[in-house]
C-alpha cells in the first residue's frame, strides 16, 4: 500500500498516516504481519518530524491495528492465537446444563432458549449507531440501496441498549466492542468493513495529465481522503477540486470536469451522468451481510 501524505491539506500529517493506515488495515489492502515503513524513512520521505511518525504509529498500536516488535520494527498486528489451555466447548456446554439444571429449568427448557437464540425474528429495519452526522447519512444511504429495507441512525452517545424490538444493529468495525458491550449477548449486530480504496480506484480507467478531476462530498473526511489517494496515485494536485453539496455554489467548476468522485448520498445529484464515479464506503462483504440478515 501506497503511503502519501500531504502537507497543504487542513487534516494533519499525524492524522493522514493514522487514518490511510487505518483503512489500509482493515480493509485489507495491509496484510497481518505486514511490515510498516521506518519512522526514520517515513520522515526521511515527506520531510517530517520523526516524532510525528513515531505518535502515529502509538495510536495505531493503541487501537490494536499495528504491533511494535523491539528491534525490527513495525508490524499489522496478527490475529490473536487460541490459549490451548483455555476451556474447550464442551466443558462450557456441560457447565451451562448444570447450572440451568441447579436453578431448577430442565433440559427442553434449555433447548427452547437455544433455538430462539439461533433463530431470531427477522428485523425490520437497520439502526445504525454512528456519531458522525454526515458519515451517518452516507451509510444509511448505502444500506438502503442494498437491501431495499429502510434503516434509521442514532449517534453512539444516544444509543441504549435495546429492549424488546426488532431492530438489527450495525455499526463500524471500531465500535464494536463499544456497542457488544450494551447490547445483550445473544442480540445480533453487524459490524461494517470499511470498501477497499485501492481495489476500487484501480477498476477506472486513470484521467489524463490534463484532465480535472471532482471530488463530491458532504462529509470531509471523505473529501480528504479522496484527495489524497488521488496525490498518492499521481494525479496533479492542481487538477483536482473538492465540492460539498451543502456549501453555496457547490456546483461552481463542475462542468469542466472530466471525472467526478463522490459518495453514494451526493450521487443523487448526477443522475446519469457518465463523468460520475461512486465510491460506497461499505465493502461488499458487509453489504453481502445486511442482506442475508434481512
Amino acid at each position: 500500500m501506497k503511503i502519501w501524505l500531504s502537507k497543504n491539506s487542513e487534516v494533519s500529517v499525524g492524522d493522514q498516516l493514522v487514518e490511510q493506515i487505518t483503512l489500509g488495515v482493515v480493509s485489507h489492502d495491509l496484510e497481518v504481519g505486514e511490515k510498516l515503513p521506518s519512522t526514520r524513512e517515513l520522515a526521511r520521505r515527506f520531510g517530517i518530524h520523526q516524532n510525528t511518525v513515531i505518535a502515529a504509529y502509538r495510536r495505531l498500536a493503541e487501537t490494536g491495528l499495528v504491533e511494535f516488535k523491539k528491534g525490527s520494527g513495525v508490524y499489522v498486528t496478527a490475529a490473536k492465537k487460541v490459549d490451548p489451555n483455555s476451556r474447550t466447548l464442551a466443558s462450557i456446554v456441560d457447565g451451562l446444563l448444570a447450572e440451568a439444571e441447579s436453578a431448577g429449568y430442565p433440559f427442553t427448557a434449555v433447548i427452547e432458549e437455544l433455538n430462539s437464540r439461533l433463530h431470531p425474528a427477522k428485523p425490520s429495519i437497520f439502526l445504525l449507531v454512528e456519531s458522525d452526522v454526515e458519515l451517518r447519512r452516507i451509510l444509511i444511504a448505502e444500506i438502503e440501496s442494498a437491501t431495499g429495507r429502510q434503516a434509521a441512525g442514532v449517534a453512539f452517545e444516544e444509543f441504549s441498549a435495546p429492549g424488546e424490538d426488532d431492530n438489527l444493529q450495525v455499526a463500524a468495525f471500531t465500535q464494536k466492542e463499544a456497542v457488544s458491550k450494551m447490547c445483550h449477548p445473544a442480540r445480533k449486530s453487524i459490524f461494517l468493513w470499511p470498501n477497499s480504496v485501492p481495489t476500487t480506484m484501480s477498476a477506472n480507467t486513470r484521467p489524463s495529465d490534463r484532465d480535472l478531476i471532482a471530488v463530491v462530498s458532504s462529509w470531509g473526511k471523505f473529501l480528504n481522503l479522496a484527495k489524497l489517494f488521488l496525490m498518492a496515485a499521481n494525479i496533479d494536485p492542481d487538477t483536482i477540486i473538492t465540492r460539498a453539496p451543502d456549501s453555496p455554489d457547490w456546483s461552481r467548476g463542475l462542468q469542466n470536469a472530466s471525472l467526478i468522485i463522490c459518495d453514494t448520498l451526493a450521487s443523487k445529484y448526477f443522475h446519469d451522468d457518465e463523468r460520475l464515479r461512486v465510491f460506497p464506503l461499505i465493502s461488499d462483504t458487509s453489504l453481502a451481510e445486511l442482506r442475508s440478515a434481512m
